[in-house]
């Protein structure tokens, strides 16, 4: 739909997230890849066992969830959810639902609910202190119940995105990803039709594809390739 065909003009936003940082030293540092995936690794280990919580995307591909899911696995996760989006559709070509792979999110994190079913429980757990570590893709937690005041008291937030958001600031892990153009992969559409995705342009600065990120961060916590 012309809808999604035009939408292209963030990709050159000056508020494109262009190397990754880290929290240290009571403040967010840029860093390389390696060091941040590092630290976001250790991060991750050190809140295991403890509640922890992630939020995916609808906009990812079956390959970034799948990788998401994985995640989740070995680090014992079971409160996952991805945020919903609806809109007016128009019955021919733009559909009301406006994340463009929420089957593939269905299916690959088995969400048992309907999406964004469990997004005020993890709201709750933040606000109350029982979520310890909250791992964010592609989205941006303000806008699903998460005021800044809360992520500021987050001991670990892990934010991976396109654009700088009100959360950003927060994070105790920046790491900037690619948009729809700047990646490859497939998607499940809303007919259950499975749909490649091809890459056309290069991600800028140091932005990565969501699936490399995901790849290292695994490869760090277990030492294998997931």
């Amino acid at each position: 739909c012309d809808y999604g065909r035009l939408n292209f003009e963030y990709l050159t936003s000056p508020e494109r997230l262009l190397e990754p940082e880290v929290f240290s030293g009571a403040k967010l540092q840029a860093a390389d890849w390696k060091t941040v995936i590092s630290h976001t690794a250790l991060q991750l280990q050190h809140f295991s066992g403890w509640d922890m919580a992630i939020v995916a995307s609808g906009r990812m591909t079956n390959e970034e969830l799948w990788l998401t899911a994985r995640l989740a696995q070995i680090l014992n996760i079971s409160l996952i959810d991805i945020v919903p989006r609806k809109g007016e559709g128009d019955d021919i070509l733009l559909s009301q639902d406006r994340n463009p792979n929420t089957k593939g999110a269905e299916l690959i994190l088995s969400l048992q609910s309907k999406p964004g079913a469990n997004l005020e429980a993890i709201a709750s757990g933040v606000a109350e202190g029982r979520i310890k570590s909250l791992v964010v893709l592609g989205e941006d937690p303000t806008k699903f119940g998460i005021p800044v005041q809360q992520l500021r008291k987050l001991p670990s937030f892990i934010t991976m995105n396109i654009l700088r958001n009100p959360s950003i600031a927060h994070a105790t892990a920046i790491l900037p990803s690619a948009a729809h153009a700047e990646k490859r992969g497939s998607m499940i559409n809303g007919r259950g039709r499975l749909q490649r995705l091809n890459q056309s342009v290069q991600p800028p600065g140091q932005a990565r594809q969501d699936w490399e990120i995901l790849r290292d961060l695994l490869q760090e916590l277990t030492g294998n390739n997931g």
